[in-house]
């Protein structure tokens, strides 16, 4: 009986999986490349102006309705519409950038990243705004590889479907949540995603809140010990962590059984094990995070992994937790990020000292989910202690800032070089398929 249900549930999943293939292989590619570009905004578009185009929106070409195709986003020709009309229009260029990395441990990674790096850089825009987003593949790669935007409510086809090297695909969605949102490859067709998104084909787009983010007020004590309330300005200096897993063969190739037995080699913050401890691991050209006593921080944090995420700051306490547009709690010790979850935390660091951001399960803690962050008071202590001299954050800790932004000096400090998108060679758009056909085509 044993051996008989194995076998159904082996021919399930494999049937699922060729299922989710064959409806979306038909979707050919069409690609992208990261950088972005921004037109300056006036107004937020209305979602219900959206649902009913004016005649001339849907003489260009508009259309959001439930047709072969699913959902249709809205086309490039409507998004340069709104944007001409005052809304806020981000062009963003995702490259498929096949390269070797190597880890400050020595490991070596074939790895897949978009850009250039690991993660692939951060997207940011306001809830509202338009996305036009383009996957490129570069011609001298070896596979397809698509792109699954967690910001976007379109359909999957053919929308998030391979592109073939050589080639690139082009779509656009509004931005309708708040919230610090997944972006990764799927493969092809979904089969082999789990290899592209571990091999570091992962990235984020934050959403920030049409209103911007509130203060709050925080219930504490003062030195003295009396009763307190700490009023906190929505604006703060900003740390984004994407968390993920390297499963690596001897070779730097992908192990595929490493990840069935969620047996990683290393786990990562920012694509690199331990790389923000430079104190206790010491490991090779890590940066600390850096900040002085009194600054008010806000942690974007997104779990690209499979891995469960307990975050936690050894020495301090998380003041605020929200998830989505929910507030999670006040003063928690421990929040917990699942796979492809994400939180938006706020500290206030009152006391100088030096403090852990780390996972508090112990397995990943010790396997590279561990970072320090260095607390000045006045007297520049403890960093002049530390013998730190370079008092700039991590370039790929640090997100772009927006409205409630305290920009920070940083450091270029990236697992990869960032590719230089002003040099790419032309690539072929796919082709759309026949008419009434729910995909588009490539060569």
């Amino acid at each position: 009986m044993k051996k008989s249900s194995n076998v159904r549930i082996t021919t399930a999943v494999s049937a699922f999986i060729l299922v989710a293939g064959l409806m979306l292989l038909p979707a050919a590619s069409k690609g992208l490349a990261i950088s972005m570009t921004t037109t300056a905004p006036t107004n937020t578009p209305q979602i219900a102006s959206l649902m009913n185009p004016s005649p001339q929106s849907a003489q260009d070409g508009m259309r959001l309705v439930m047709d072969s195709g699913g959902f249709t986003p809205i086309t490039m020709a409507t998004a340069q519409l709104m944007a001409s009309k005052g809304h806020t229009l981000h062009k963003v260029t995702l490259v498929a950038d096949e390269k070797t990395l190597t880890l400050p441990q020595g490991n070596v990674i074939h790895a897949l990243t978009f850009n250039g790096t690991v993660p692939a850089p951060i997207i940011r825009v306001t809830q509202g705004d338009i996305i036009n987003v383009t996957l490129a593949n570069l011609p001298n790669n070896t596979l397809p590889h698509s792109l699954d935007m967690h910001a976007s409510i379109i359909s999957a086809v053919p929308n998030y479907g391979p592109v073939n090297p050589g080639f690139e695909r082009s779509y656009a969605f509004i931005a309708t949540q708040p919230g610090f949102f997944k972006y990764h490859c799927e493969g092809v067709a979904v089969l082999t995603m789990d290899q592209h998104v571990f091999s570091g084909m992962v990235g984020g787009v934050i959403v920030d809140p049409a209103n911007g983010y509130t203060g709050y007020k925080y219930p504490t004590y003062s030195a003295n010990g009396s009763k307190t309330t700490e009023n906190v300005s929505p604006n703060a200096k900003e740390v984004a962590l994407i968390f993920s897993e390297w499963y690596l063969t001897k070779n730097g190739q992908y192990n595929q059984t490493a990840m069935f037995n969620h047996d990683p080699t290393f786990v990562w913050m920012n694509g690199i094990p331990f790389g923000y401890d430079p104190v206790v691991t010491k490991t090779k050209g890590a940066m600390p995070l850096h900040f002085k006593q009194g600054d008010h921080v806000r942690f974007f944090l997104l779990n690209e992994g499979d891995v469960m995420v307990n975050f936690h700051i050894v020495g301090a306490q998380l003041d605020r937790v929200i998830s989505g547009q929910v507030l999670q709690g006040l003063g928690k010790q421990t929040y917990l990020l699942g796979g492809s979850n994400d939180a938006i935390i706020d500290v206030v660091f009152n006391t100088p000292g030096v403090f852990a951001p780390v996972n508090h399960d112990y397995a990943s803690l010790f396997k590279g989910q561990a970072a320090i962050v260095v607390v000045d008071g006045p007297d520049g202590q403890p960093g002049k202690t530390l013998g730190l001299k370079n008092y700039n954050n991590p370039s790929n800790a640090i997100p772009p800032t927006g409205k409630n932004s305290i920009p920070v000096q940083t450091t270029p400090y990236t697992l990869g070089t960032p590719l230089k998108l002003t040099k790419l060679p032309s690539l072929k758009a796919c082709k759309p398929a026949s008419a009434g056909a729910a995909a588009e085509m490539c060569p």
